[in-house]
This record gives structure tokens, C-alpha cells and sequence, in this order.
């Protein structure tokens, strides 16, 4: 990643695998494994993997048998309660983080911008400098967006999404070179196993979506949606509602161009900003 500056949640993620790694495991005498934690705490490989990723923040009594097993008194428990708690925005966008951060499945549309996930600091920053809202300090939320970007990361486990129309691969937003760049990480992020950009071409004229954007996702078994609009927000948790957007998700795949025809668009795209 461009910024290596941890969050108190990838901080705290950074500690267990450490003392993980530095524990020997008494059934094998070899270092502690990932399996070999998950039954000491009782709890599945993929949870814990988890925690170690920064996906999933453990419970309080999960930290506390942590603290036991490695032997830390309440360090973890007190690190969870004093720092990851820290990480603090508006409401609504709190628990989308929490949410967004823990999705095993996440959605992304977006009508007019790159979304969030996948833009360059440079975009970011163009973006909310022009955004018309009070932004106090700007380098930081594009810090945040930064880090926010680290569950994309092939070894989460995770599957990301995006839908995005192909006006948004030509709106110069930033200059020609921050656009270029830009559309380099759509490119490259698209490699990766784990995630999946899919073009909605401007010759499809009008289609379901237009009206904004939004994002879905799945977490233990449960749908969440998130819309937002100039001012604020609103985490969709109501099945009927989460219904909703998935149907207007599906029209949307619908007009989309498949992996490999919307990377070839993109890669024209790029040719237009040199």
C-alpha cells in the first residue's frame, strides 16, 4: 500500500499475530499456527484469520482469552476497549466501516466517481476538495480511504465487486495524470483474484441506478445495503430493503460489460488521458 500507517484496528491485528507467531504451540513444539489458536480460543481457523487481517475486531471475551493464552494480563482487552473504539465518524458511516470491513461479499455502483475502494490518493483528494462539504483536515480522510482500501487484499479472503459507468472513466477529475493513474489501479486492481470491475457502457443510455450510488454486503449469513446522497447516509438492514438493492444490483449486471470487456474499455480509456 501507498500509506503503511496502521489504524488502531490493524494495530491491534498486528499484535495477536505477532504474539501468535512468537508462541509455541505445546501439542507440536512448533510455532503457534492460526489452527492451533483457533482451538485454544474455541473459535473457527477463519475467524481468527480474520482478527490477523484486520476483518473482524474479537469480542471482549475473545481478547480476554487472548490475554490469558499469551500471557498479556488485559494489554489486547484494553488495546480493543481504548484504541479500535478510538476509530470514531458520523453514525451511519461507523457501522458501514464496521460492516464493510467484516464483508465477506462486498457490492460497489457507482454512476459518476471510481468508488472509494479503488481510488488513488490524488483522485481522493480531487474529489473531496470538490466536494462542497466541510472537510477539516483532508490528508487524513484520504489516509483513512487509503487504509480502508487494505481489506481488498487477496489474503482476506474477501470478494469485491464494483459496477461503474463508463462516464466516470472520463470525467477529469484531478487533471489528465490523475486520471491516467487512476485508471492504471482500476487495471491493476482487476488482476486480482478477489476482486471483479464491470463497466456499464455509456451507450446503454438510461438504466437502473442513475438515481445514485450505493453498496451491498454480506456478512454472517445477513444483507446490508448503504446509500448516501450530499449529506448524509443511511445503512440499509431491513431484509425488504436490502431486497430492493439487490434487484436494482441485478439490473444493473444486466446493461454491465463482462471482466473482460470492461478492462478493455478501461484500457482505452487510458490511452485517451496520456
Amino acid at each position: 500500500m501507498a500509506n503503511s500507517r496502521m489504524t488502531p484496528r490493524t494495530f491491534l491485528a498486528k499484535q495477536i499475530r505477532r504474539l501468535r507467531e512468537s508462541m509455541t504451540d505445546p501439542e507440536t513444539g512448533r510455532e503457534m499456527t492460526t489452527a492451533g489458536l483457533a482451538k485454544l480460543v474455541f473459535r473457527s481457523e477463519s475467524l481468527v484469520k480474520a482478527w490477523e487481517g484486520g476483518r473482524r475486531t474479537p469480542h471482549p471475551d475473545d481478547l480476554k482469552r487472548l490475554d490469558e493464552i499469551y500471557g498479556t494480563k488485559d494489554l489486547l482487552s484494553e488495546i480493543g476497549k481504548d484504541l479500535v473504539r478510538e476509530e470514531r465518524g458520523p453514525e451511519y458511516m461507523d457501522k458501514w466501516r464496521e460492516i464493510e470491513a467484516q464483508a465477506a461479499l462486498l457490492r460497489s455502483y457507482h454512476p459518476l466517481l471510481i468508488p472509494g475502494l479503488l481510488q488513488t490518493p490524488d483522485y481522493a483528494r480531487a474529489v473531496m476538495l470538490s466536494s462542497g462539504r466541510r472537510t477539516d483536515d483532508v490528508e487524513k480522510q484520504i489516509e483513512k480511504r487509503m487504509e480502508r482500501q487494505e481489506i481488498l487484499a487477496p489474503e482476506n479472503d474477501n470478494m469485491f465487486v464494483a459496477i461503474i459507468d463508463e462516464g466516470a472513466l472520463y470525467r477529469p477529475i484531478g487533471g489528465p495524470e490523475t486520471m491516467r493513474v487512476q485508471l492504471l489501479k482500476l487495471l491493476s486492481m482487476a488482476e486480482q483474484p478477489n476482486v471483479r470491475i464491470n463497466i456499464v457502457p455509456t451507450s446503454v443510455g438510461e438504466y437502473a441506478g442513475l438515481a445514485g450510488n450505493f453498496h451491498i454486503a454480506a456478512m454472517d449469513g445477513r444483507g446490508y445495503a448503504y446509500v448516501d446522497d450530499a449529506f448524509s447516509g443511511d445503512v440499509l438492514a431491513h431484509p425488504n430493503d436490502v431486497a430492493t438493492m439487490e434487484q436494482v444490483w441485478e439490473a444493473l449486471r444486466d446493461k454491465a460489460l463482462t471482466v473482460d470487456e470492461s478492462a478493455e474499455v478501461i484500457r482505452k480509456a487510458v490511452e485517451r488521458w496520456k
